[in-house]
């Protein structure tokens, strides 16, 4: 029971991470039809941000993470204006290309500034544990756990309750009538990326303290979040949080009952295997299609 409790504690913890991430994905893509695949290198470069605000400022934790998750916001914001504006207008594809780009550039930029060597972010609680059920649980988990339902149900707040998310729904649908309406959809734009940039410091800073920072920290992360996102339709927050903490479970699960080896293949073969049955994810996207 000890062990079933841990890996679905840790799964949950995963998966609440790649839910992070999946957000800034969707609400980016939700704003400017653009899936940015700089997140990944968003979130090492958040991760080393408050590394760097702990160990050489001299901080607390808690102020070197807001540190990371401000200035992720001003490097969203700045990506969205030197990457994709200039090509806003031209393909989608070409688009995409931009962001990962973009993403090669953080990566350089990361290796140039910190170096490959393995570093370690310390977590609020240390390498404290709470037992449950028998299971001893680290208390980051939890915090994990914590912070990103918070952080999601705060996300989905804005897109349901607030002007903000009318007009990102609004632009969604069709962005050439949501000009005619007023909304100034290049500013749009640039907020959605610096608030995608943002959560994906937020996840950052969440795992970071559990495992080893390198400059290829966020990409695998990136990966499960996408996996997510298509499978919540790219379109609702509630699919792709649950799509998310799925894939998380699942990949614990299999790690620690079938083979730890293909730790990394189980979200992709629930993934296909999900997509075969419901083509547009667990739940289909709630706006109509671009135009």
């Amino acid at each position: 029971m000890s062990r079933f409790v841990l890996l679905t504690v840790s799964g949950l913890a995963d998966g609440a991470i790649y839910a992070l991430i999946a957000l800034g994905f969707v609400l980016i893509y939700k704003a400017t039809g653009i899936i940015s695949f700089a997140q990944g290198d968003l979130v090492t470069l958040g991760a080393y941000v408050a590394l760097w605000a702990y160990e050489d400022l001299g901080l607390t934790l808690a102020t070197a993470a807001i540190i990371s998750i401000v200035a992720l916001a001003a490097v969203g914001a700045a990506m969205e204006l030197l990457a994709a504006a200039p090509l806003r207008g031209r393909s989608v594809h070409e688009m995409v290309i931009a962001t990962l780009g973009a993403a090669l550039i953080i990566r350089s930029l990361i290796i140039r500034w910190q170096g490959t060597t393995p570093q370690r972010l310390p977590g609020f609680f240390g390498y404290d544990t709470v037992e449950i059920l028998g299971a001893k649980i680290p208390i980051q988990y939890l915090l994990i756990i914590g912070g990103s339902v918070v952080t999601m149900l705060a996300v989905g707040g804005l897109l349901q309750r607030t002007g903000f998310g009318r007009q990102v729904r609004a632009v969604a649908t069709d962005r050439d009538v949501a000009k005619l309406q007023g909304i100034r959809v290049d500013l749009l734009s640039m907020i959605a990326f610096a608030l995608g940039s943002a959560l994906a410091a937020v996840a950052a800073v969440l795992v970071a303290p559990t495992q080893q920072l390198t400059p290829t920290f966020g990409f695998g992360p990136m990966l499960f979040a996408f996996a997510a996102a298509i499978l919540g339709g790219f379109g609702r927050v509630a699919g792709v949080a649950v799509a998310a903490l799925i894939l998380g479970v699942l990949q614990q699960w299999g790690a620690g009952y079938i083979d730890p080896g293909w730790r990394e293949v189980y979200p992709f073969v629930l993934m296909l295997v999900i997509l075969a049955v419901r083509p547009k994810g667990l739940l289909p996207e709630e706006v109509g299609q671009r135009v």
